[in-house]
């Protein structure tokens, strides 16, 4: 059994580079290792398409039309994708793994999205278990942005000890020890992404 599973791997496992070109335009055309989502290979080549969910295929925001080897909408996709986008080539590029040679379509406006190394200010609790998580962008550089818009934050492999690495205000402490929250440990071994829904006055400037 071990070594049919072994040899169904070596026939299913994408093999070599993918060519993946972007809106039919060979200036952005590149190579990448297959096995990733597309929405990840994308993110990689600076191409950052939303997803308020980091990926996991609930919020729909990282749509894009994959005209050639994307194969068939999967079942996540379809509170999303209606019959109608299916027949344009609309997927979430969160659930389309990379497994070959790709075209996709992105909006033009994507690729003026940026981002920033950031330095965090303050990470304050305004709740018992809300976060005020304050940045400050670079120097020279603004966010415009409409009520109800968001970030997307990446973060890398981490561990926490909840009692050593959290700082919690005097008002919600005995909350957070009822609940025994100070005893969790977390590891996260792989790069990861959240959105943070954003708010601040135009006084603040780049915070």
């Amino acid at each position: 059994m071990g070594l049919v599973i072994i040899a169904a791997e070596s026939r299913l496992a994408p093999k070599g580079a993918a060519r993946i070109v972007i809106n039919d335009d060979a200036e952005k055309a590149f190579d990448a290792q297959p096995g990733k989502t597309l929405l990840a290979i994308l993110s990689q080549q600076g191409i950052l398409l939303p997803s308020a969910c980091g990926g996991k295929g609930t919020c729909g925001t990282c749509k894009c039309r994959v005209t050639d080897g994307g194969g068939d909408l999967l079942p996540t996709e379809t509170a999303h994708i209606t019959r109608a986008m299916d027949k344009q080539h609309w997927r979430l590029s969160c659930q389309v793994k990379v497994r070959g040679d790709m075209a996709v379509r992105v909006p033009e406006e994507i690729f003026s999205i940026k981002k920033w190394d950031c330095e965090v200010v303050s990470n304050g609790n305004v709740a018992t278990f809300i976060k005020e998580f304050v940045v400050r962008l670079p120097e020279g550089e603004t966010l415009d942005f409409k009520p109800g818009g968001y970030i997307q934050i990446d973060i890398p492999p981490y561990a926490m000890d909840f009692a050593k690495d959290i700082e919690v205000e005097s008002e919600y402490i005995d909350d957070w020890k009822r609940l025994d929250i100070f005893d969790f440990t977390v590891k996260n071994t792989s790069a990861d992404t959240r959105a943070y829904s954003m708010a601040n006055h135009p006084a603040e400037g780049n915070l």
